[in-house]
């Protein structure tokens, strides 16, 4: 059949339109769903690119303020003990009894098997005095920024370390001897006062004694009881007088003028030292923390830095 001029031009017209129609859903329409795709990845990008920016800009402070936590807990660490053994606690006991100035016997050590021990932590709070002109003065005035600071850290600590704490311990007990209490108190004082002389830094360690300690005075005891004992005898003398006169009701007699304080005349007394020494059972709990790693040499590595040793190693 054969078409006229019309109809070829009105099919031509339909391949066209269907050419373009075709070519629109699949190479147009595709490509314009796949800009939309990549424009929104782009913003994506682009956000996740601006909050990298901003995490970078604080890496600087955030380093130094890494740096220092670390160095203040550094310090606190240097307090504790390391992780010790039965025989590493048994030396510190030791250490601690051998730099003692006191005259003291130290007997039956007893040295346990490390341990653990729970820490209960304590935040003191400031008592704040409140009256009437002071509330209306301050009344809807915020803190200042240091002072904000001071109770955001205090908040942090107290939700990070509000628990009990659970650390190593390692507990020493023996028994101590000395001619006096004067003796005892100043030993119990040293291990109290305890320093160590650590990297040239003398720190004072956590140590704890646990004791029953009671000081008792037995001259002064010794006195008062002679003194009762005196008075009683004056008592009953005075009393058997009255009876054997005949008299009835109240009677009296002369307490001895007696100097409590001591004439000197017992400066001369030997004392049985065997028999007269004070004993003291002490337990020593020596705690331990595991020191934190140096973050320095890995946030270091995070910027690139290289250090001498790392460089000398590769």
């Amino acid at each position: 059949m054969r078409l006229s001029k019309q109809e070829r031009i009105g099919v031509l017209i339909i391949l066209v339109v269907v050419i373009i129609a075709v070519g629109v859903f699949v190479f147009i329409v595709p490509a314009a769903q796949e800009i939309e795709t990549t424009l929104k990845n782009l913003d994506n990008k682009q956000a996740e690119y601006e909050s990298v920016l901003a995490k970078a800009a604080l890496r600087g402070p955030l380093k130094t303020q890494i740096l220092d936590e670390y160095e203040e807990g550094e310090h606190i660490a240097d307090m504790f003990f390391p992780e010790m053994k039965s025989y590493e606690a048994e030396n510190a006991a030791r250490e601690i009894i051998l730099q003692s100035k006191a005259n003291i016997v130290v007997t039956e050590m007893t040295v346990a098997n490390p341990g653990t021990a729970t820490l209960n932590t304590n935040f003191p709070t400031e008592r704040e005095v409140s009256y009437s002109l002071k509330t209306n003065a301050t009344q809807g005035a915020e803190p200042d920024e240091a002072t904000a600071k001071r109770l955001m850290r205090l908040a942090l600590l107290q939700n990070a370390l509000g628990g009990n704490q659970t650390i190593g311990a390692s507990t020493v007990s023996f028994t101590v001897k000395a001619a006096s209490q004067e003796e005892l108190t100043k030993f119990v004082d040293e291990i109290n006062n305890y320093f160590k002389d650590e990297n040239g830094v003398s720190t004072r360690k956590a140590v704890m004694i646990t004791s029953e300690y009671a000081i008792i005075y037995d001259d002064v005891e010794k006195k008062y009881d002679e003194y009762v004992d005196e008075l009683n005898e004056l008592a009953e003398e005075a009393g058997q007088a009255a009876i054997d006169a005949g008299l009835d009701g109240e009677f009296t007699f002369e307490i001895p003028d007696r100097n409590t304080e001591g004439d000197g005349d017992d400066d001369d007394e030997e004392i049985d030292i065997s028999t007269t020494y004070r004993v003291l059972d002490v337990t020593l709990t020596f705690y331990s923390i595991e020191r934190m790693q140096d973050p320095g040499p890995q946030l270091d590595a995070q910027d690139g830095i290289v250090s001498d040793t790392d460089s000398d190693a590769a």
